[in-house]
């Protein structure tokens, strides 16, 4: 059953996305908008559908670009407090999608509802399955922690080799299944895709970008010709009260989105671009793995030990792993347990001296090297010391490797 969810079911869904969606376009070109109803209710629809479309934008790209770029996410959240801050605002996004999508349902509750007249029955589908897609996600958010670093991976191994047509499922059948479901419902959506209003999203009239003008033509003069010429516009007439309390929550609605999106930028960017250009060095701390005589010579150990820079509140998740090999009386090697390849943890056989991934079959030797299969390049290594007769080993934030 796993394996028709997570390889058959995701392929299904796209081919009939596809598919049926050309169909829909070249035959019922009509059908291929959103079918809008806000002349129905204005009000209402600004409430649910303003909050809705902005906050599942940011939240799309946000799973989409770590699966394009693997290894910029992983070094962009290699550093806790910049994870600390995405999941922050990945679940203030999410708060924001789940009272959009609350607005319009509400709207379409109440019996003698305008928008309640032209909902069809896979309209109730389609929000159905957002809503739970939506409250799935927040409830990962609060109770499955430090999801961006998690689906780096579990679910980015995973849709890239559905993207390369040999579909690997290994990664994110163990998961639990709450977060399976919110994978299985994503694929969902995309196979609601054309029998649904959502064909809208590529229904973009980019032609309007040279079309001529448009030109208008009257059926009568729009002035009578005796009619006398007043030199001084007329005054137009004052707005009424509901008028006027319609603009002025519009325009403060507008102010708060724009002050959020501000805060919501600086808060993302100004760590990610400090990153990126290295305004900010990475912290590297000594720790220590333990007494000398506590190593035999010849074997790999799997050591734990706090990373540089833990965070007050980070609990077990500031605590990273190593592989930790005694060479000789005084010679240490101490592996990262990430891959090079897509950055899921390898494992130690001692029987064959060989590490192994256990994501797409990457195979290191017992110095680190590639012996076959996909990762690029050998293991990623810490520096080792020994001081006091202790080992210790110069932690960074995490030693991501992927490319």
């Amino acid at each position: 059953m796993q394996a028709f969810f997570f390889i058959a079911f995701p392929y299904i869904a796209l081919i009939l996305a596809v598919g049926v969606g050309l169909y829909r376009y070249f035959s019922h070109r009509f059908t291929y908008s959103s079918l809008s109803s806000q002349l129905l209710e204005k009000r209402q629809l600004f409430w649910g559908s303003v909050p809705w479309h902005y906050g599942i934008t940011l939240i799309l790209f946000a799973h989409l670009l770590p699966v394009i770029f693997p290894a910029a996410a992983g070094a962009i959240l290699g550093n806790h407090t910049r994870l600390v801050v995405l999941e922050l605002t990945g679940l203030a996004l999410g708060l924001y999608c789940v009272f959009g999508i609350v607005g319009l349902v509400a709207r379409r509750v109440p019996t003698g509802s305008a928008a309640r007249a032209v909902t069809s029955p896979m309209d109730w589908i389609l929000l159905l399955v957002l809503a739970y897609q939506t409250l799935s996600g927040v409830g990962i958010a609060l109770f499955e922690r430090w999801g961006a670093a998690w689906y780096l991976s579990t679910a980015v191994p995973w849709l890239r080799s559905l993207v390369r047509l040999h579909p690997d499922a290994s990664t994110v059948i163990g998961l639990p299944v709450f977060i399976q479901t919110h994978f299985i419902s994503g694929f969902l959506v995309i196979l609601l895709f054309p029998f649904t209003r959502l064909v809208h999203v590529f229904a973009i009239p980019i032609e309007y970008l040279w079309r001529p003008y448009q030109v208008v033509v009257w059926n009568h003069d729009p002035q009578p010709p005796h009619a006398p010429v007043s030199p001084v516009p007329v005054a137009a007439m004052p707005p009424t009260p509901s008028e006027s309390t319609d603009k002025e929550r519009r325009q403060l609605l507008a102010r708060l989105s724009i002050i959020a999106g501000g805060i919501t930028a600086a808060i993302v960017g100004i760590p990610s671009i400090g990153f990126l250009l290295g305004l900010r060095k990475t912290p590297e701390t000594w720790r220590s793995l333990g007494p000398v005589d506590s190593f035999p010579v010849g074997e790999t150990t799997a050591v734990s030990f706090l990373d540089s820079s833990p965070l007050p509140w980070a609990g077990v998740t500031a605590k990273t792993a190593a592989w930790l090999r005694r060479e000789g009386p005084e010679q240490f090697i101490a592996f990262s347990i990430n891959c090079t390849h897509l950055g899921c943890p390898v494992r130690w056989l001692p029987n064959a001296n060989l590490f192994m991934c256990p994501c797409h079959g990457g195979v290191f030797y017992k110095d680190g090297t590639v012996a076959s299969g996909p990762p690029p390049k050998p293991l990623a290594t810490y520096p080792v010391r020994i001081r006091e007769g202790a080992v210790e080993i110069l932690t960074s934030p995490l030693p991501i490797t992927t490319v």
